[in-house]
């Protein structure tokens, strides 16, 4: 989507309900007021043919097969984070990476959470992550989950 001079573009972030998707959220949101663009929340369902296993994709719960369970963990994450930019909620049902590339294709940047605050060669990567490295058209932030206290 292209921007002008007065506003920011687009910044897709995949949800998943941990802590790490919650950091990314909010680092998407940070960099969403300093260019004045906007968020696009995303979580993806998973549907009745997937394979459980991905980290944007909650695994065992049947909850999340459910989409209004879904939403409302999207709308709780994205209620707890205090920001200006404006953020789009989205819940999709398919393949988590091919859901999360195919909004980030618009988008001028894709945010994901990682599993731990590590450099890149240590980085722990779910396949969802790895797969959108490996695939990206837009640039890509990982964001590691914040240090417990």
């Amino acid at each position: 989507m292209p921007r002008d001079a007065e506003t920011g573009g687009t910044i897709v972030v995949g949800l998943d309900g941990s802590p790490a998707s919650r950091q990314a959220l909010r680092w998407a949101c940070w960099e969403a007021e300093l260019t004045r663009g906007r968020v696009l929340a995303m979580s993806v369902r998973e549907g009745p043919d997937l394979m459980p296993g991905s980290e944007f994709a909650l695994r065992s719960r049947s909850t999340w097969r459910d989409e209004d369970a879904v939403r409302a963990a999207l709308r709780r994450d994205v209620g707890l984070v205090a920001t200006t930019a404006p953020i789009d909620e989205l819940v999709v049902t398919g393949e988590p990476a091919d859901e999360l590339l195919s909004a980030a294709n618009e988008a001028d940047l894709l945010v994901l959470g990682s599993k731990g605050p590590r450099g890149l060669s240590a980085l722990p990567l779910g396949g969802v992550a790895a797969e959108c490295i490996r695939r990206a058209v837009c640039p890509l932030v990982l964001v590691p989950a914040a240090p417990a206290r």
